[in-house]
């Protein structure tokens, strides 16, 4: 019997520290942000499928972030982030490369459209 009360404080202890973890309130925040800038730049028509994967990612992070499952809220909204940054990437190369074609097009005279 004396054994089981000298068990109990580490055991309470041990449970508390796992009550205690942290949530990922900022990670979702991050991915909420690099959302935002991909669509700032027409990420969703340039870069459709990275765009989608982001935005199901932090759909699933919220999701798991409100039933209490901080460390798959975590992955998922890092997850969420990165996809976002490619979609950004991907439709800042789409639009660079659209508006080097067209600069290109203006300066040799030759234009595809007969009616310019």
């Amino acid at each position: 019997m004396r054994c089981f009360f000298q068990l109990v404080p580490g055991i309470l202890f041990i449970l508390g520290l796992a009550a205690c973890h942290p949530r990922p309130i900022d990670d979702l925040a991050l991915a909420d942000v690099a959302i935002k800038a991909a669509q700032k730049v027409k990420a969703d028509a340039l870069a459709p499928d990275f765009f989608r994967k982001a935005e199901n990612f932090y759909l699933r992070a919220k999701k798991d972030f409100t039933e209490g499952y901080y460390d798959s809220s975590k992955k998922f909204a890092s997850q969420a982030r990165m996809m976002a940054e490619k979609a950004e990437y991907r439709a800042l190369q789409r639009q660079t490369q659209s508006k080097t074609k067209i600069m290109d097009e203006d300066t040799s005279g030759t234009s595809p459209d007969p009616f310019k």
